[in-house]
């Protein structure tokens, strides 16, 4: 698959926007495997955490303060088997390429298997969602400055930042000793600061 993100921290968890490509190898009659998947608006792409070495039988959730949870009961990439879901929409079919619209993956995902989505099977809004019921999710609003809007890391950081501002390790956040705090990405380093319901994001450096 090949997309503009290339780092993971340009990559949002639920994404709203973005654009990229499947490349479907040759010499396999793979254009006619896809031949009828025009007419779906979704599918489901089923792929390799290739970034990922290790897994762990327990992982620290980025949402709430409730602490860790068995991997298998969240969708961290640290797996067993670092295969991936994901629900993506279908733009258009080009012989061997399949143009997508919002996804979570990066540059070069090696991709196993496509499906058609079905909604009539394959969503179920009235099912629990186990440990996640008791959290209290909350969206902040989030201010960035007109220097930073343009940043290709500025969705991700709105992205976690809305979710949940405070301290936690697992999204590399912490308070500084002057009040402010930092969230790191790759080697991005971001201040800001909490006021009332407001995430206003002050600055932002390279870390060399």
């Amino acid at each position: 698959m090949r997309c503009p993100e290339t780092l993971l921290g340009q990559v949002t968890r639920q994404p709203e926007q973005g654009q990229a490509v499947i490349e479907l190898e040759p010499g396999r009659h793979l254009e006619v495997a896809v031949s009828d998947l025009q007419g779906f608006s979704r599918i489901w792409l089923i792929w390799w955490f290739h970034r990922h070495r290790d897994w762990r039988p327990k992982v620290l959730p980025p949402r709430g303060r409730s602490g860790r949870k068995g991997v298998l009961a969240t969708r961290s990439p640290h797996r067993p088997n670092p295969i991936g879901i994901s629900a993506v929409p279908l733009l258009r079919v080009e012989g061997l390429k399949l143009w997508i619209g919002a996804h979570d993956l990066v540059d070069g995902t090696p991709i196993l298997d496509i499906k058609p989505y079905l909604p009539r099977y394959d969503s179920f809004p009235e099912e629990s969602e186990g440990w996640l019921e008791e959290l209290e999710f909350q969206d902040w609003q989030v201010e960035l400055p007109a220097e930073l809007e343009g940043h290709p890391l500025a969705a991700r950081v709105r992205a976690i930042l809305q979710e949940d501002p405070f301290p936690h390790r697992t999204r590399r956040t912490l308070r500084m000793p002057d009040g402010r705090l930092r969230l790191s990405l790759g080697r991005w380093r971001f201040f800001y600061r909490i006021q009332g319901q407001q995430v206003l994001v002050e600055s932002a450096f390279f870390q060399a």
